[in-house]
């Protein structure tokens, strides 16, 4: 990640709403990470972490959504089974 001092000119200005979090919970963490270039040793576990729930979530979403095609698909079918069958 870049720190405020190594940003080209026309973006030094811009803060993302990330950094504005950090700030508000806590100040001098945000200070040595965008000022001085410290990170905390946890970051990249955390980072680990967060991106092994966005995965999992992602393949959750996934499969509703492949459930909801198959109960739609079923439900086409008992229809067509049921205009078939002879009364």
């Amino acid at each position: 990640m870049k720190t405020l001092a190594s940003r080209p000119p026309h973006l030094a200005r811009f803060i993302s709403a990330s950094e504005l979090g950090e700030y508000a919970y806590c100040r001098r963490a945000w200070w040595l990470r965008a000022v001085k270039g410290t990170g905390s040793e946890l970051q990249s576990e955390r980072f680990r972490d967060g991106y092994a729930a966005h995965w999992r979530h992602g393949w959750t979403i996934l499969v509703a959504r492949a459930l909801v095609v198959l109960a739609l698909a079923l439900v086409l079918v008992a229809l067509a089974l049921l205009a078939w069958m002879p009364r």
